[in-house]
């Protein structure tokens, strides 16, 4: 009886921003509004509720919105940001 050994997973390479983007990121992170940044962390806490606290990308553990990495925060204001608009236009 042989086995078979499963496959290798495909290594990804480590990703490192450019740095005007972790500034643009610091930079929207430090002038938001603090209802968007509340929004911003509940829409990731909802992600997270879907994806039973992991990523849907690599199955990693979903850390804490505030110890996510400042690209993934400003990413999810940014999210937060157009969200109001997009509500408005489902309630239409």
């Amino acid at each position: 009886m042989s086995h078979t050994p499963a496959p290798l997973k495909p290594s990804v390479p480590a990703y490192s921003p450019a740095p005007e983007l972790v500034t643009a990121a610091e930079r929207a992170l430090a002038t938001a509004n603090p209802a968007h940044l509340d929004t911003a962390e509940r829409m990731y806490l909802s992600y997270g509720a879907v994806t039973a606290g992991r990523s849907a990308v690599t199955g990693a553990v979903l850390p804490p919105f505030r110890e996510c990495s400042v690209l993934v925060r400003a990413g999810w204001l940014a999210a937060a940001r157009v969200f109001p608009s997009i509500a408005a236009a489902y309630e239409s």
